[in-house]
């Protein structure tokens, strides 16, 4: 695993072939691409792809991932296997499983949302 104190500031499109550990940021709007796992305090990046995301605060346009386990996730799109976290808001979110059948489509997900646009929007307080 590379350590990188500080925070990690991307000025490129940027691939590691191990895991990371950012005792900082991630900042900046490029490809960050791990061939193992992130674990960071906040992620603000273009796209992300990784086996596990660890972090306080994730915003990113799309985000790869085996498993996602955070506190805050704010992005356009998401598609992963696993999503654990407190909050997501997204525009769209890629479930576990997406299966054509015959003329069919079958989607399978743990909560699935039809005519979002109509539902009424709460917050919810712990």
């Amino acid at each position: 695993m590379k350590t990188i104190k500080g925070d990690l500031i991307l000025k490129e499109n940027t691939t590691f072939d191990e895991s990371i550990k950012v005792e900082g940021d991630i900042k900046g709007y490029f490809n960050l691409k791990v061939m193992g796992n992130i674990n960071a305090m906040n992620i603000d990046a273009r796209d992300i792809d990784a086996m596990n995301i660890n972090a306080m605060i994730i915003n990113a346009r799309d985000i790869n991932a085996w498993d996602i386990n955070a506190r805050d996730i704010d992005a356009m799109n998401i598609n992963a296997m696993n999503i654990d976290a407190r909050d997501i808001d997204a525009m769209n979110i890629i479930c576990e499983k997406r299966i054509k059948k015959n003329k069919y489509n079958k989607t399978i997900c743990r909560i699935y949302i039809t005519n979002k646009s109509k539902l009424i929007k709460k917050e919810h307080k712990e």
